[in-house]
């Protein structure tokens, strides 16, 4: 409540309370603060809303003579030879005046706590809820989880919010929807941001918290409440364990859905609520677990100590909530270049080795670092050989291969390391300075025309972690989308509003794969699903030739011998690559084989539909050449 009167307001302010025109007790029994308002405005002007909230919060305290003398000196700014006269009224008071008995609010004093002005029943309203939060207070154990109480707080929270006027900026939220709605319909937390986790407990009893939430709101609000009256809650927030909410504040949510405007749309607003709760839900009681754990080993745990810190961190980075910079309020800014900052962010610090080593980490969080670690790779590692063992299908192990951490079925890929093996997979291209193809056949990175350099592959590598306002920004200038399909604005816009899940499911039904309902339940639950084909696509090339081609035969036509083209190649290739004379060639030899053996498939269509290339002579592009430029000369006859 930070105000000023001039000399001439305090002075008359003194002069007032001496001669007793101003009379606390008096103004005390006003009925409303509106009264008190115009009363005060006589003595101190426009700022009579100020001072009048300044009175207010003092008939709050439990000496109320106190506080009416403390009121008193700031306004007034007495001398100490004049506070016995001035002040002997108020010290003779016998009865002190409640809020409750006199069932008044204080209505400037919420004005002023909530920064905008409130009407009386809102101000009731506040007051009331306050109360109820007391109340349950009073009763409450506060050695666990206190869900009416907690109930009572998120009201109190919400309702302060709806009539403080906080809404999210516009803009913002406006960016944030293409994102929201692709991280949608879907329950991808476990296996995507909780993939840190996935070899602990607390990763597997969150899973029916988060279906509970997904299906209703109410018990989506009873494990809030629960969380913020957990015992643990406050430290937990000291020392910046990532708990988020669906609220109002975009920093405070989770970052695939940084945009309000879609919270009550059905189906999106489930996907928010089990997204949240899980990790919520995982980080607390993985944390209480973990400090629990360092207070046995005789480490401080107490309120903002070091070994808190630490065991918070560890739980971020295994959770994908992993502090970006050192404020908060920039990661919405964040959010419009990357599509998951915090995400990145934390797969570095899990990587990190600095992280696992060093007597300044506590003992506690160095050893569930690296349980989670260890943990999560030879989880993922051992889901990867027993499918390979059932199925009898091999799987790639080789780091520089885009397959590699993924199985493979058909043209299906199952990401089975929430996402962090691609940067094992970068790593080995740029350290080995070698990329292994879909084919099988590993080549070198090359700084040639139309080689494969390390900077693509970064640039790559940035491109496919942009957001999705950043990545169609990039592909309306190239033309053509991260994996090189040609697209026009209006497709790459309607890209950016595809539920991935669902987009990615569809892909996964049009597919040869076999066992597709565990690769869909796989995705549902986060872990990456990707179904492509390494089929050539015709109507990307721009050769001559192939225009040419598609001139004479038609769309039609074209497209059948497309078909044809890629059924060729691909009856050709699983002939072929289990031989042992195709084992025995260098990946030279291989890759060399595979051009060939492409010239000769697309040659044999050609021949079956009839068309041969007629290239123009030299001549003829010379003539063609002279005519126009001879349009462009001036008539000089």
């Amino acid at each position: 409540m930070g105000f000023c009167l001039t000399i001439q307001e305090k002075n008359k302010f003194k002069e007032s309370l001496r001669n007793r025109e101003i009379d606390p007790v008096e103004l005390a029994n006003m009925p409303t603060s509106l009264a008190r308002r115009e009363f005060l405005t006589k003595y101190v002007g426009d700022k009579a809303t100020q001072v009048n909230a300044l009175f207010e919060s003092k008939l709050l305290l439990k000496n109320q003579k106190a506080g009416y003398i403390t009121w008193a000196k700031k306004i007034s700014g007495m001398s100490k030879q004049t506070k016995v006269d001035i002040i002997s009224k108020i010290e003779r008071m016998d009865k002190i005046l409640s809020p409750a008995e006199g069932e008044q609010f204080l209505q400037d004093l919420a004005s002023a706590r909530l920064k905008v002005g409130v009407t009386q029943e809102e101000a009731k309203r506040v007051m009331d809820l306050s109360k109820k939060i007391t109340e349950l207070r009073s009763k409450t154990d506060v050695t666990k989880s206190d869900i009416p109480l907690g109930r009572a707080m998120i009201d109190l929270t919400d309702y302060v919010n709806s009539i403080s006027g906080k809404r999210a900026d516009l803009a913002t939220n406006i960016a944030g929807v293409p994102r929201s709605l692709m991280a949608s319909l879907d329950l991808s937390a476990p296996f995507n941001q909780g993939w840190g986790m996935v070899s602990r407990k607390r990763f597997y009893t969150s899973l029916g918290t988060m279906l509970k939430s997904a299906w209703s709101k109410n018990k989506f609000r009873d494990l809030q409440a629960e969380i913020i009256t957990h015992p643990k809650y406050d430290l937990a927030k000291k020392v910046g364990l990532r708990l988020t909410d669906l609220g109002e504040k975009l920093e405070m949510r989770e970052e695939q859905f940084m945009s309000t405007l879609l919270d009550k749309v059905p189906g999106i607003s489930g996907s928010q609520r089990a997204y949240t709760a899980f990790l919520n839900k995982l980080r607390i009681d993985s944390f209480n677990d973990y400090v629990n754990k360092a207070e046995v080993a005789g480490e401080d745990v107490s309120l903002g100590s070091k070994t808190t810190e630490d065991l918070a961190k560890v739980v971020n980075n295994f959770t994908g909530g992993a502090r970006v910079g050192r404020v908060e309020g920039a990661v919405p800014l964040l959010n419009a270049a990357f599509f998951s900052p915090r995400k990145i962010t934390s797969t570095i610090q899990m990587m990190n080795p600095l992280n696992y080593v060093g007597s300044k980490i506590s003992k506690t969080a160095r050893l569930e670092a690296t349980r989670n670690l260890i943990g999560s790779l030879a989880l993922s590692a051992g889901i990867i050989a027993l499918y390979a063992l059932l199925t009898g299908r091999k799987q790639e192990t080789d780091p520089t291969s885009s397959n590699f951490g993924k199985i493979r079925s058909g043209d299906t890929r199952l990401d089975v390391t929430g996402g962090n093996a691609t940067y094992l997979n970068i790593l080995s291209r740029l350290i080995t300075g070698r990329i292994k193809g879909s084919s099988g056949v590993s080549r070198k990175l090359g700084t040639g025309y139309g080689e494969t350099s390390g900077f693509d592959l970064i640039a790559q590598f940035i491109r496919y972690k942009l957001s999705p306002n950043a990545s169609l920004l990039v592909d309306a200038v190239t033309g053509a989308n991260a994996i090189g399909e040609k697209k026009t604005v209006t497709q790459s816009v309607i890209d950016r509003f595809k539920p991935m899940f669902l987009d990615s499911l569809y892909e996964l039904i049009e597919s040869d794969t076999s066992g597709r309902f565990g690769f869909a339940l796989a995705g549902l639950f986060g872990a990456g699903l990707n179904t492509y084909s390494a089929d050539t696509d015709w109507s990307q090339k721009t050769s001559k030739e192939m225009i040419q081609f598609k001139e004479e035969v038609g769309a039609e036509k074209f497209t059948k011998a497309n078909k044809d083209y890629n059924k060729g190649y691909d009856d050709w290739f699983k002939n072929v690559r289990e031989t042992d004379e195709y084992k025995n060639l260098s990946d030279e030899g291989k890759e060399s084989l595979i051009t060939k053996a492409k010239e000769e498939i697309k040659q044999r269509i050609f021949k079956d539909y009839e068309f041969k290339y007629r290239a123009k002579s030299k001549t003829d592009v010379e003539k063609e050449e002279v005519k126009e430029m001879e349009k462009l000369l001036p008539n000089l006859r």
